[in-house]
């Protein structure tokens, strides 16, 4: 078996036989303590009931009888039998009497044995016997037999003692599998977590020590784990890494060459073979490559250092006003419109306002880019004690189902919208959803059902100040 299997198995091995001793010790106390008590009441009952004989012959024998059958704290219950094999009280007589009545008949004719009682008395009890005899004055002989009462009842009917035992049972049952339950499940919730942490983007994150310290399948599996994330983490940071790299060698030669084309223009003796349309389009070339490269950097700085942006308290309406002012213009070139909702109520963040203004005109621009014609792209502003959550809805194609959480990855695009025409560099949304995670805030986006059909992204912005 393997060692957690083991692991198990013993845990369930110790409990049961930790259950049967501690049942064997305290049943093994339990009898001894009730033999000793039960010597010590047949040693007092007998000569109370001697005294009771003595004192009152057998009426009075009778009545102690009736009283010692009345006392529910003792643990015997005192049976008077004459010669005749009658009970005092009628009640009935077990098994063994029978042996006793013969050795009372055989020892009648005979003078009593035992100690006189009472100083004197002419009543004597012999002792020490498990059902000892009494002798009256009137010659009369009495078995005195024992027989166990039962014990106090408590829940379900059951006696103490045994409810004691399976109160034992119980609790050693419940504190091994409290422990065990929580040998098991504590490494897979620390599992849980770690992944968890992982998938929101924070590649330090690393399985527990304590995890990673045993010694059985779950310890390996955390091992394993906590490599696979070191080397994924190494990874992405060598991703990251080469693109700042790569992004910061472009910046020196479009540079060059938007000094060139500049120094093109400026010569009075172009030859005629280099047309003013081709420079115009270099330029344009120059200028998108040169804001990919500021997105890449962008990215780069959002993920290496979130705690470079410079928050302020600002209202979120105020920057949502001038926004959604200027997208309007590129709205009508889409032959589109913009409508937003922002209530009354002041909503003070603390935001970085550069880079919040970049994340919510990324996903603006988004919108128009990709919504139909004569259509509305929508923006409402809600807030609540913990945060404000901005929507910003189109009528666009939507996104297929099983995308939605890709569209905020660096460089990914739909399938069908490959095209440069159709949709940027890839890059908006990741902004955004790197400057809603810089800011402890959140980025979901989810396709409106029909007749509304389109694409809705909501941002969570907290309203607690960092």
């Amino acid at each position: 078996m393997s060692r957690l299997a083991w692991r198990i198995f013993v845990t369930i091995f110790l409990t049961l036989l930790a259950t049967g001793l501690g049942a064997i010790a305290i049943t093994s106390w339990y009898i001894e303590q009730r033999a000793t008590r039960s010597a010590t009441e047949l040693t007092v009952g007998a000569e109370t009931a001697a005294e009771a004989l003595a004192a009152g012959g057998r009426l009075g024998l009778t009545d102690w009888a009736r009283r010692q059958a009345a006392d529910r704290d003792s643990l015997l219950i005192f049976l008077v039998v004459d010669e005749w094999g009658e009970e005092l009280l009628g009640r009935p007589i077990p098994r063994r009497a029978s042996t006793s009545e013969a050795s009372t008949s055989e020892s009648s004719s005979g003078s009593p044995t035992g100690e006189p009682l009472l100083g004197g008395s002419v009543v004597t009890l012999d002792l020490p016997s498990s059902m000892p005899i009494l002798s009256g004055a009137d010659g009369q002989r009495y078995l005195l037999m024992t027989v166990a009462r039962d014990g106090r009842r408590g829940v379900f009917g059951l006696p103490a003692t045994r409810l004691s035992l399976l109160a034992l049972a119980l609790l050693l049952t419940a504190v091994a599998s409290y422990w065990l339950a929580g040998s098991i499940t504590r490494p897979i919730i620390d599992l849980k977590r770690t992944a968890e942490a992982l998938s929101s983007g924070k590649l330090e994150a690393r399985v527990a020590r304590a995890s990673l310290q045993r010694r059985d399948e779950l310890g390996e599996l955390a091992y394993t784990f906590d490599r696979m994330a070191g080397r994924l983490s190494a990874a992405l940071q060598a991703k990251e890494q080469l693109l700042r790299d790569v992004s910061h060698e472009l910046r020196s030669p479009l540079t060059r060459m938007r000094l060139a084309v500049a120094l093109l223009r400026k010569r009075m003796d172009m030859p005629p073979e280099l047309d003013r349309p081709e420079l115009d389009r270099l330029e344009l070339d120059i200028a998108r490559l040169d804001e990919l490269i500021e997105d890449i950097l962008s990215i780069s700085r959002l993920q290496s250092e979130p705690s470079s942006l410079h928050k302020e308290s600002i209202d979120l309406r105020h920057l949502l006003e001038r926004i959604a002012t200027d997208a309007g213009f590129e709205a009508k070139e889409k032959r589109c419109r913009i409508e937003w909702q922002m209530g009354d109520t002041p909503c003070i963040l603390s935001l970085d306002p550069q880079w919040a203004s970049a994340a919510i005109e990324n996903v603006v621009r988004n919108a128009i880019r990709y919504t139909r014609e004569e259509s509305v792209v929508a923006i409402t502003l809600e807030q609540n004690a913990h945060e404000a959550c901005l929507t910003v809805c189109d009528a666009g194609p939507g996104v297929p189902e099983n995308q939605l959480s890709q569209i905020f990855e660096p460089f990914y695009r739909v399938e069908r919208d490959r095209g440069r025409m159709s949709g940027g560099t890839g890059l908006g949304l990741a902004i955004a959803a790197r400057v809603l995670g810089a800011h402890g805030g959140r980025i979901e986006a989810h396709n409106l059902s029909a007749p509304a059909a389109g694409l809705m992204i909501r941002m969570w912005w907290p309203t607690h100040h960092a």
